[in-house]
């Protein structure tokens, strides 16, 4: 039994390999003041971003293939799912829809040039070369597609992950999606995403899996991994994936968008879960039961945002989507995401979420990754099965076609052929921790600033009764592992950040585990930061980082605080990749740490470096807990970023991206599904009422908001006034197919129908940065109480000033979708236009009637 489970472990650990996934600086998506550059691409003669959206011209029909309804599985039929019980019913687009050869790609609005290239080149194939594309291989990357020397095509890397290049040194480690979420600045989203592309490049890496685009979005607390992702909220998601993609696309490398689509657990997730199915051979993976209502409005909409801002690439995900599996799902690739939204780019497999070699050809996607990659451990499809089934006629040479003219596009519009990315610098298969056997530092100087900052934007003030900022205490008491080093070493725990017991001494947690995390080139630790200051000030620092529990540690502990002017404890709470999280507890022995500080200390300042939510109500009332940071997963500069903020040379300016509950019962109830079943389910039935909205539906009051976060400062709203004057959409970089009622063929969905502003004053005594945040009640029934439709981070008021925070509110923000005529429609009645400083304190409210 004992080896048994050790295989399974083993098998769980080896797949983490992959993510595989991970997942413009254009212009802000439509925020009205202006944003990062437009991407430049080199495909020049391309159609000008500004330009209406085209309609897209009828796709041809080829190889026919059985709908795969959102409700109903078309291959691999399981257990029945059952829609959400709130939801209607949910209308079928036509059949003829989903046809497996109904794939439209044209280059879209921004691609024809690279799209015509593409097309010539592939003409000139042979079957074997297409199929060569198509198909995952051996190399040095976590994923390399086959090549084709004839044509100057090479094989292409696809390499992990969000936080930079996994299993590569020379490279930055950045602040997780999650940290740059809680900026709630898009300009800095945009910066961080830009120079880790220029980094993917540098390394030779032409696909990074990156972003994370909605995919975990959220929708339990529980989720181990989603802290790869950004917001608890479709459209803030957007608002982060938009300006991702950008700046991938802006490094000329071609971003991954993932995982698509309702994937919102590790737990049983494929084939390669630990669980021992009953027959001791492959468990399906879950199946998230969707309705088409709740899939438009909540798990479509950030993944529509990274196909307007030009994504090249979408990674279908591990799970099911209504009993079928998400990498040969018709419904979700053919209509929703290639008929649907326009996208012109390829869709990938996450590693081993492709099942079978026919329906995954059929149903939409383009690349099996990694295909014939590990051996075979993550299953072998296509390759020479793809020469076979175009060659017998299960699916169409034009099908086969398709897909490699849009695996090549993207690669002709970023001018890969024309300027072409270095070899590969590094090994990923075998990334050793130290010494490795190739080295290239990619590495910018004014990388590290921006990580800096990045850190220092993001820091979350939860707590403040008088702790922070630090007046220039002279004697300063540390607890906690989490402020300094990893005693084995900076990357001891590996490339996938897993390799370490995370209850041990493994030093500041900078990020997270699995194919997201990444080598660090150092961590500047909160304790090499304070030593720093202490330089400069004459203040004394003592430390206790072990965390035994031991009575020599007690005794430590007492006389260490005994003096001390101020108490920092450094806590954390780790999660990865394929596994999902017990409960929203600490480690033991770091709640044993905090018990025993506000027991020798009256002024104790409490510093979380975390994935997610913790359960902090133990502690955070009491009076001896002066202060309670919230630092998330800050990148290689974590200390740097953090000390600044509580000593006051910056006041604190993050903000929560999702709810703060004070009990695992306080979200929705069946967010984690583990019952021991051959086919699992889970079943949507929340509906659009994730984080914030359920709270709100179910008055529930949490610990702390969504949005919320204090400042050293403070801010009087005022002012809040709409300027009917609306505007075309300049902001869709490719353009969708979305259909909506208001449609006269030259309007968009993305059109600015007003737009919103609100005066922010610094009534305080110190300069200060303010996320003003907008939310929309919409006159319709069934829809959340109120839902974020806008926010502007306003930099740097001085005390007394005010500045004016503005919001470009698009139709499609104002609209729902009709489930029935399977379109958007901006309902009739008066909408109520909220703004403030957080989800619930939203001081200015005015009515707007279509």
């Amino acid at each position: 039994m004992k080896l048994q489970v050790l295989f399974l472990v083993l098998v769980a650990s080896a797949h983490a390999v992959s993510d595989h996934a991970p997942e413009p600086g254009p212009a802000t998506a439509h925020a009205a003041k202006p944003g990062p550059p437009a991407p430049v691409h080199p495909d020049k003669d391309d159609s000008p971003a500004h330009a209406h959206p085209a309609k897209p011209s009828p796709p041809a029909h080829t190889q026919p293939a059985q709908p795969s309804p959102p409700v109903v599985s078309t291959s691999s039929p399981t257990s029945s799912a059952q829609p959400s019980e709130s939801s209607p019913a949910t209308v079928l687009p036509p059949p003829d829809a989903l046809d497996s050869g109904n794939t439209g790609a044209n280059g879209g609005k921004s691609w024809s040039n690279a799209f015509a290239k593409a097309q010539a080149v592939v003409m000139q194939m042979t079957i074997e070369e297409m199929a060569n594309l198509t198909t995952g291989t051996d190399g040095l990357c976590v994923g390399n597609t086959g090549s084709v020397p004839r044509l100057n095509i090479p094989s292409l890397c696809l390499e992990d992950g969000p936080v930079g290049v996994r299993g590569a040194h020379g490279v930055s480690q950045f602040p997780a999606g999650l940290t740059s979420a809680a900026t709630w600045d898009r300009n800095l989203i945009y910066a961080r995403s830009k120079a880790m592309g220029q980094e993917f490049r540098d390394q030779g890496v032409h696909i990074p899996l990156a972003p994370v685009t909605g995919g975990p979005l959220g929708r339990s607390v529980l989720n181990g991994r989603a802290w790869e992702g950004t917001f608890a909220d479709p459209y803030a998601c957007g608002e982060a994936s938009y300006q991702a993609v950008a700046g991938m696309l802006n490094s000329s490398v071609a971003p991954v968008a993932k995982h698509f689509i309702a994937y919102e657990q590790e737990t049983f997730r494929d084939q390669y879960s630990a669980f021992p199915a009953p027959d001791q051979a492959a468990q399906l993976p879950i199946s998230s039961n969707v309705d088409d209502k709740t899939t438009h409005e909540v798990y479509l909409w950030a993944f529509t945002e990274a196909v307007r801002a030009g994504t090249s690439h979408i990674m279908c995900s591990y799970n099911r989507i209504n009993d079928t599996h998400a990498c040969a799902n018709a419904y979700s690739l053919n209509y929703l995401l290639k008929t649907e939204l326009n996208f012109q780019g390829s869709v990938v497999s996450d590693w081993g979420g492709q099942w079978d070699n026919v329906d995954s050809a059929r149903n939409g996607l383009d690349m099996g990754m990694p295909g014939f990659g590990y051996g075979g451990f993550f299953g072998s499809f296509w390759g020479s099965n793809m020469v076979d089934m175009v060659n017998n006629g299960t699916i169409t040479e034009q099908v086969l076609r398709d897909k490699v003219i849009r695996i090549l596009t993207s690669y002709y519009h970023l001018g890969m052929d024309i300027n072409p990315l270095p070899d590969v610098g590094f090994n990923a298969l075998f990334p050793l921790s130290y010494f490795p056997d190739r080295f290239r530092n990619v590495r910018k100087p004014g990388t590290t600033d921006l990580i800096r900052e990045i850190g220092s934007s993001s820091v979350t003030l939860l707590k403040n009764t008088g702790g922070l900022p630090l007046n220039n205490p002279q004697r300063i008491a540390v607890l906690g592992n989490d402020a300094s080093d990893n005693v084995l070493g900076v990357n001891a725990c590996g490339s996938y950040g897993s390799g370490c017991d995370y209850q041990n001494l493994n030093g500041t947690l900078t990020t997270g585990g699995g194919s997201g995390s990444s080598f660090a080139p150092y961590i500047i630790t909160p304790i090499d930061a304070l030593k720093q200051r202490a330089i400069e000030t004459g203040a004394e620092i003592g430390a206790v980082i072990s965390q035994s529990g031991s009575a020599a540690e007690t005794a430590a502990i007492s006389e260490l605080l005994r003096t001390a002017d101020a108490t920092l404890v450094f806590v954390n709470r780790y999660s990865a990749e394929a596994v999902d999280i017990p409960d929203l507890s600490i480690p033991e022995d770091q709640d044993f740490l905090i018990a025993q500080a506000v027991n020798y200390s009256s002024n104790v300042v409490l510093v979380i470096h975390s994935t997610g939510v913790v359960d902090i109500e133990k502690w955070v009332e009491n009076e001896n807990v002066t202060a309670i940071v919230m630092a998330y997963l800050p990148g290689q500069e974590a200390g740097a970023g953090l000390i600044p903020v509580l000593y006051g040379d910056i006041s604190p300016s993050g903000k929560l991206p999702w709810t703060w509950g004070k009990s695992i019962d306080d979200y929705p109830p069946n967010g984690i599904i583990d019952d021991p079943v051959f086919s699992p389910e889970v079943n949507f039935t929340e509906g659009a009422f994730i984080d914030y909205r359920w709270f709100d539906q179910k008055n529930i009051t949490p610990r702390y908001e969504f949005g919320f976060g204090l400042s050293y400062t403070t801010f009087d709203y005022s002012e809040l006034v709409i300027d009917c004057t609306g505007s075309s959409d300049n902001t869709s970089y490719m353009a969708t197919a979305e259909k909506f009622a208001e449609s006269d063929g030259t309007n968009s969905l993305y059109d600015v129908l007003f737009t919103a502003s609100a005066v922010i004053t610094n009534s305080g005594n110190v300069t200060g940065s303010e996320v003003a945040q907008l939310y929309i009640s919409i006159p319709e029934e069934g829809q959340p109480i109120r839902m974020l439709r806008g926010f502007d981070k306003v930099k740097d008021i001085k005390a007394g000033a005010c500045a004016t925070a503005s919001f470009a509110i698009r139709r499609k923000d104002v609209s729902v979708w009709s489930v029935v005529d399977q379109q958007w429609y901006v309902p009739n009645g008066t909408f109520t236009i909220a703004v403030g400083g957080s989800s619930r304190n939203l001081p200015l409210s005015v009515t707007w009637t279509p």
